[in-house]
């Protein structure tokens, strides 16, 4: 069984909205809706739950319980990272434990479905796989705004989501870090924390994480271009 956690715990604040992100529609869809619907239509995945805030439960379930793959809505936690973590401990519960999860944010509505099914074939070698955006910038490390190390751009990898993994190997890597869970920033640095190997699977820059309102212009437009609008 390959399971998708799709993370919708957000509350928008930094886009400026007056509802979650994940509720804001373009070209007449939730972004959910448009989330779910890669996952719900890629091959590979079985079955997909959903973390919500506990307060837009309804919204949500309303949103994907129309989909043949939708299993549950599970509480979020304080952080992505703890809800990613409510997350597995539900998948841990079951009789029948996925091999393979895929861990998406709901907020990157513009994943390409091979791309979702590259990144679980990949885990599947390896036991971990993300996708990631190859840096076409100059990227430094700086303090006090002085550069302080410039890095070769083609060591530099920015990080996506789906990022697939074994699920005992995450399960495991989440228990050993779940005191510290707030110090990571995606599920990849805690595969990585606990001593299991990520392997990249290039990824598309149009597979953004839609945060800020320029994010949402920058949607707009893409649907524009692509006639979907």
């Amino acid at each position: 069984m390959i399971y998708a956690i799709i993370v919708a715990g957000g509350v928008g604040n930094r886009a400026g909205f007056n509802l979650p992100k994940q509720f804001v529609r373009l070209n007449g869809k939730t972004i959910l809706k448009m989330t779910v619907e890669k996952f719900q239509n890629s091959e590979l995945i079985d079955k997909f739950i959903i973390v919500s805030h506990k307060d837009f439960f309804k919204q949500t379930e309303e949103e994907v319980k129309r989909f043949s793959k939708f299993e549950k809505i599970i509480v979020g936690g304080e952080s992505r990272q703890k809800s990613v973590f409510n997350g597995l401990l539900y998948l841990a519960k079951k009789n029948k434990k996925p091999k393979i999860v895929c861990i998406h944010d709901a907020v990157r509505p513009f994943v390409e479905i091979r791309k979702i099914d590259e990144c679980i074939n990949k885990a599947k070698e390896t036991g971990g796989a993300i996708l990631a955006e190859k840096a076409e910038n100059t990227v430094s490390q700086v303090s006090n705004q002085n550069i302080e190390k410039i890095f070769k751009r083609s060591q530099i990898f920015l990080h996506h989501t789906p990022q697939s993994f074994d699920f005992e190997k995450l399960l495991e890597s989440y228990e050993k870090a779940k005191t510290l869970l707030s110090s990571f920033t995606d599920d990849a640095s805690i595969f990585l924390y606990a001593g299991f190997q990520v392997t990249i699977v290039e990824d598309y820059k149009n597979n953004i994480k839609l945060t800020t309102k320029g994010d949402f212009e920058w949607a707009e437009s893409f649907l524009r271009h692509k006639g979907l609008k």
